[in-house]
């Protein structure tokens, strides 16, 4: 790099030997038989700036929540502002009008069949896209990644051979590379951080502790010790009200609900049991899980509301003293409720809880990003574009020790500053004078909260957990095992069709059918007509898809 960053550069340093004696550790990934003949030399380095004219790039990317509390376009974060200065690129990004997946996702469609493609497109091509990433390059839409990195990203290249994980998880199957990843390593966060206890362990469930004290009641762990908790909550008036209007469970949607079927060892979509791939709502725990879920709801013990149950409602639900218990984000959810809430009540106590389980059995978790380098998820190049090169350039300079700092800690003197050679965010993003949390407070300087393609300076995840409660409760989520976590398999086009085709009415149904059995709509037992159903629905043949998938991940070197 030809840019000084000066009281960063002893950080940069560093950064880089790290992650140049990792790159020594695997050997570069053996391209795809139909990857491009190279044309000219490859650059060991990103020059700055980029162009020596000024250009401009499109991004379709969906607005993150956390940025549009501030913001209504990612050009007036400060990061991309500073970008432009540094590379000479300008990003003119186009936001879907919703925040809603399904409207994204209807959006997206309308983009791609109109043939008017950005440059730039940040999506989750394995799950999201029909026929997956190579269906994608197939049809013309995106631009098979191999050859524009080889020659034109040499960071993304470095830390790909970093992170044998890494180099897996960014390949489909035939090896070719498709997109540039948000990326967080595990490997390489504990080389610059040798106790990276909050690192990726991001969800789980939470509990107002102070009202478990009040009724000498422990943490709940097993789901019958669930069972008695949310019982008290509900009968004996922990909040003081009076009213005995307590929401013992308070699920943000039914999504949050569901959830909860992870307490019977399965996910509510696809996991593996050894080397075995099932289907969670396929499966006879998912009928246990269905039969508590629905005496708890029958009993009051989950929101009667919780399948209209919005995010600002939730919100005044929990800060409004009503919710026991819910499921979130640690930064988002529990870390702004804490800040809320004691700030209204000093002697207001949040926590949170193992992840819970049925006795005789273990906890588990299945947080996919939690264990993951990469998901899927990231910014890929328009087959349309007139600068693919430009394009892996500019994307590949987020990979970079400088590039990596700006993007998740954005603008020094601003919202961080160097400490003994650590960058340490200041007052106005952990302490925010306006009330913010720390993600929305840091979205106006970079996407150091999550989002698009560079990989995370690993300092940021002890200072985004840094009250005491957050530190405690990501160790309790931890007890979960990560055993039965599906990796990013990528089905090939003609299976990842079938599985659209399939999984479209599959998940509909299962759905429908989640909220009716809960809410007493139809009997649990109905369930050997629910499994018919889904067989006939073609569920054998998805998850035999799955299962070739995940052997062929499990066979990638």
């Amino acid at each position: 790099m030809n840019r000084k960053l000066g009281k960063t550069s002893a950080y940069v340093m560093s950064f880089t030997l790290i992650t140049g004696l990792l790159s020594g550790c695997t050997s570069n990934a053996t391209q795809p038989t139909n990857s491009p003949q190279k044309t000219e030399e490859a650059i060991s380095s990103i020059q700055l700036p980029i162009v020596s004219k000024p250009i401009t790039l499109k991004m379709f990317v969906s607005m993150d929540p956390k940025v549009a509390a501030t913001m209504k376009n990612y050009n007036e974060i400060a990061q991309f502002k500073e970008l432009e200065k540094r590379t000479g690129i300008h990003i003119d990004f186009i936001h879907p009008a919703s925040m809603d997946a399904a409207a994204i996702k209807e959006q997206f469609n309308l983009m791609i069949a109109s043939g008017d493609l950005p440059d730039l497109i940040y999506y989750n091509w394995i799950n999201d896209f029909n026929g997956g990433p190579n269906k994608a390059i197939k049809d013309g839409i995106i631009l098979p990644l191999n050859d524009l990195v080889d020659k034109y990203s040499p960071n993304l290249k470095k830390f790909m051979n970093s992170d044998p994980k890494a180099n897996k998880q960014i390949r489909t199957d035939d090896g070719t590379l498709y997109v540039f990843p948000e990326a967080q390593s595990p490997d390489q966060y504990a080389k610059v951080n040798p106790n990276p206890n909050p690192a990726f362990q991001t969800f789980g469930w939470q509990i107002r502790q102070d009202w478990l004290e009040k009724l000498n009641l422990k943490s709940p762990e097993t789901i019958d010790d669930w069972y008695e908790v949310l019982t008290a909550f509900k009968t004996k008036n922990p909040s003081g009200s009076g009213k005995n209007d307590e929401i013992p469970l308070a699920p943000k949607g039914a999504g949050d609900l569901q959830n909860w079927v992870r307490a019977w060892g399965i996910n509510y979509g696809f996991y593996h049991d050894g080397d075995t791939v099932k289907f969670g709502p396929y499966t006879s725990e998912y009928k246990e899980a269905l039969t508590t879920l629905a005496k708890w709801y029958k009993e009051g013990l989950i929101d009667p509301d919780f399948g209209l149950t919005d995010a600002k409602q939730f919100d005044t639900k929990v800060v409004g003293n009503r919710a026991g218990a819910w499921t979130g984000s640690t930064s988002g959810t529990f870390g702004r409720f804490v800040q809320l809430m004691k700030a209204k009540d000093p002697t207001v106590k949040l926590l949170g809880t193992v992840p819970p389980y049925v006795k005789g059995t273990k906890s588990y978790n299945f947080n996919a990003d939690e264990i993951k380098v990469a998901n899927g998820i990231g910014v890929a190049i328009s087959a349309k574009s007139k600068y693919a090169k430009e394009a892996a350039m500019w994307l590949d300079y987020g990979y970079s020790p400088e590039g990596a700092l700006l993007n998740t800690f954005g603008i020094e003197g601003e919202s961080y500053k160097m400490v003994n050679g650590s960058p340490q965010l200041l007052p106005e993003i952990t302490n925010n004078p306006k009330g913010l949390s720390i993600d929305e407070a840091l979205s106006k300087y970079s996407r150091g909260s999550g989002g698009l393609a560079y990989v995370m300076t690993p300092e940021i995840w002890h200072q985004r957990m840094s009250l005491p409660e957050q530190q405690q409760i990501i160790g309790l989520w931890k007890a979960g095992s990560y055993d039965r976590i599906m990796p990013p398999v990528t089905p090939t086009i003609e299976e990842s069709t079938k599985m659209a085709s399939v999984m479209s009415a599959v998940n509909t149904y299962k759905d429908e059918q989640f909220l009716k059995i809960v809410m007493g709509q139809s009997s649990i037992s109905d369930f050997d007509n629910y499994m018919k159903t889904l067989k006939g629905m073609g569920i054998e043949d998805a998850i035999k898809i799955q299962q070739a998938a995940y052997d062929r991940y499990m066979a990638r070197k």
